[in-house]
């Protein structure tokens, strides 16, 4: 329960006000549709963007269940609280999938969804609804397979029915039986999820897994890589690397000896410190292998006025665009010298020679255990010790970690638990190696503006992440393990570990018109724009909803704590004692020999789940009513409202073009 007191005009407050009471008063009100109607209107003042931009955010709450009370100045408000049940989650998806609704409640969604379903008529292109399965001819060909006695057979002829095969979306390439861009497929089956869907600047490697035995290869689901937020505690609790005390419990768990702790954090620093530019900040090399606090305090200082220099630098920025010359180029030395770049390795060299001075302070080279047994009671000790595990955590989840942030099946698939196969597949040997053979040459962007010259990072990924849509336990991931003993074809045990919880706090319930009304109003007032720029931290979408909220006068944390906790999991190949190891940095990956295939996680999945699957009278029984109507009606609601009849489609679309 938060109060919020907006800065908006007095009358505008109390017009809001009015119509909180209106509501409550007379259970027919649409408060929502009042609210986006006024957001709806033209503004030409600061006050006005401010009162639209408010009342847009207002209706993104109510829509999702947020409660709201009038007090004197302002108004209390409150997210919807879920209690752990089927009905809870019953709850959250319908938020979400609300949330989801109106973040493509827009002209261009709607068009592109229209595009992909009904290609013009002179188009060589087909309609996606080609590439959903016919689940009533499933359900023909799962009742043939049942009649059969012999288990052995019925798996053997399982697989003649699904095929897996795994397809990496480049931009530009096309279905060979639609004519359509993979990625546009990709796109259009995200959006039918019940969370919105939100792009990021950072790696991304979409995927389609598509059905090889049926006609069109048909969808059986998608799943996309992105690199891992770093500040997920759950997670990091779990991998044993978010503090001193985690580290030092694995020397007491055996799985880290006192010396290779000391190694993994002497090299933390070590290889950190040779990735970071500092000959423009620090005159003397003597003092980077022997730091003192004289130079720390100097590049905490400097890193604090390169801040405030960054921020006027975005003003100006924004008054005046600078047209680069071909001599002008950016490179990753001139990157370096910019304002953000600057602050970035001002503040990252005050920390790691923080570090080095008191490993060098406790002669951690030559006396480990001496000196983490002192490091581990006094703050300096601690302080360093988490700094290095800090940038060992930056390393691997730059380039060698991978988030499940898209990962599920699409009807009819969906009622056979492909949402395990998926999942499962995501781990595949193929997989990884297409993730390494995307990136093994790609020059880090970020990395190399911090060091100042070209950067290629290693990119053979240790383990991959995923989070569940709500806090109660997913049927997609939880006790998702298949063992190598069961099922003898696979390469390892496939255990998807459960890793704690996200805090439940983020912007996926504001929606994009929402977010964009936030951007003009940062234009206006703050006279200059936040742009996506790669090294800036939090994602575009979350740093200008936040620099809006404080315009506004609410508090970011009133706003984005939505209450809905996500459970986070983790999957690695290699065991849990020896990915100790390699999480600190003391083993690396060589090759992928040691993943399973395509084919004998599938095998695997037809054995646990589809076989008996297919028994269940009610699997059959709704395999029958799916087909491709089952997809598109999730669009139906908002495709009504630009689509009244097919002249005034027609003109609305005539002049539109992707």
């Amino acid at each position: 329960m938060s109060v919020i007191e907006p800065d908006i005009k007095l009358e505008d407050l109390n017009f809001i006000k009015d119509k909180v009471i209106e509501s409550k008063e007379d259970s027919s009100f649409d408060l929502v549709s009042e609210l986006r109607l006024k957001s709806d209107q033209p503004s030409t003042t600061t006050d006005s963007l401010k009162f639209k931009t408010f009342c847009s955010l207002l209706a993104d709450l109510l829509d999702l269940g947020w409660s709201i009370e009038i007090t004197r100045k302002g108004f209390e408000i409150s997210p919807p609280k879920y209690v752990k049940s089927d009905e809870a989650k019953i709850k959250a998806r319908n938020s979400n999938w609300k949330a989801a609704e109106n973040d493509i409640r827009n002209l261009h969604d709607v068009t592109f969804i229209n595009r992909l379903r009904k290609p013009p008529v002179n188009s060589k292109n087909k309609s996606i609804d080609s590439l959903v399965d016919n689940g009533d001819e499933l359900k023909e060909l799962f009742e043939k397979v049942n009649s059969l006695k012999d288990e052995s057979k019925k798996i053997e002829a399982l697989k003649k029915i699904i095929k897996p095969e795994i397809q990496h979306c480049f931009l530009d390439e096309t279905c060979s039986f639609t004519g359509l861009r993979l990625m546009d497929i990709w796109r259009y089956f995200r959006l039918t999820w019940s969370m919105p869907y939100q792009t990021s600047n950072a790696r991304t490697m979409p995927f389609l897994v598509r059905n090889g035995a049926r006609p069109n290869k048909p969808i059986i689901g998608i799943f996309q890589l992105v690199n891992p937020f770093f500040n997920n505690t759950g997670r990091n609790s779990f991998l044993r690397w978010d503090n001193y005390l985690s580290a030092a419990q694995e020397i007491k768990n055996k799985n880290l000896t006192v010396d290779e702790l000391a190694d993994a954090f002497l090299q933390s620093i070590d290889k950190s410190l040779k990735e970071t530019r500092f000959d423009d900040l620090i005159d003397d090399q003597h003092l980077i292998r022997k730091p003192t606090q004289k130079i720390i305090s100097r590049l905490t200082d400097l890193a604090e006025q390169y801040r405030i220099e960054e921020t006027e630098e975005e003003k100006i920025q924004f008054k005046k665009i600078k047209i680069k010359t071909r001599r002008e180029v950016e490179t990753p030395l001139t990157k370096s010298s910019e304002k953000m770049y600057l602050k970035k390795r001002s503040k990252r060299l005050s920390k790691l020679l923080f570090a080095r001075m008191i490993f060098n302070e406790y002669n951690l080279k030559k006396n480990p255990k001496k000196a983490i047994t002192i490091m581990l009671q006094i703050k300096d000790g601690q302080r360093a010790m988490n700094i290095a595990l800090e940038y060992i955590r930056q390393g691997i989840y730059s380039t060698q970690a991978a988030d499940l942030n898209v990962c599920g099946s699409i009807a009819p698939y969906n009622e056979l638990l492909g949402g395990k196969l998926i999942t499962l597949l995501s781990t595949s040997k193929n997989v990884m190696e297409k993730y390494d053979e995307n990136y093994k040459k790609e020059k880090s962007i970020i990395s190399s503006a911090v060091a100042g010259r070209d950067l290629i990072k290693p990119s053979k990924l240790l383990f991959l992440t995923v989070s569940s849509l709500y806090d109660i336990a997913s049927s997609q991931y939880n006790r998702l393990k298949l063992y190598q003993k069961d099922y003898p074809k696979l390469k390892t045990d496939l255990i998807f570990h459960e890793a704690g919880f996200t805090e439940g706090i983020g912007s996926y319930h504001i929606s994009q018109k929402t977010s964009d009304l936030m951007n003009d109003l940062t234009g206006k007032v703050k006279k200059y724009e936040k742009k996506s720029i790669s090294g800036k931290g939090h994602s575009h979408k979350i740093r200008k909803i936040i620099i809006g909220l404080r315009i506004l006068n609410l508090k970011p944390d009133d706003i984005m704590m939505h209450n809905q906790r996500r459970r986070n999991y983790v999957f690695f190949h290699k065991n849990k004692k020896n990915m100790i190891k390699y999480l600190y940095g003391l083993k690396k990956v060589k090759n992928f020999n040691h993943c399973s295939s395509d084919l004998s996680i599938t095998d695997a999945w037809l054995k646990r789940w589809v076989a008996k699957r297919i028994q269940r009278k009610e699997t059959l029984d709704k395999l029958g009513d799916v087909n491709y109507k089952t997809i598109s009606s999730l669009f139906e609601n908002v495709v009504k409202e630009f689509f009244f009849d097919k002249d005034k489609n027609l003109n609305l679309f005539s002049n539109i073009s992707n």
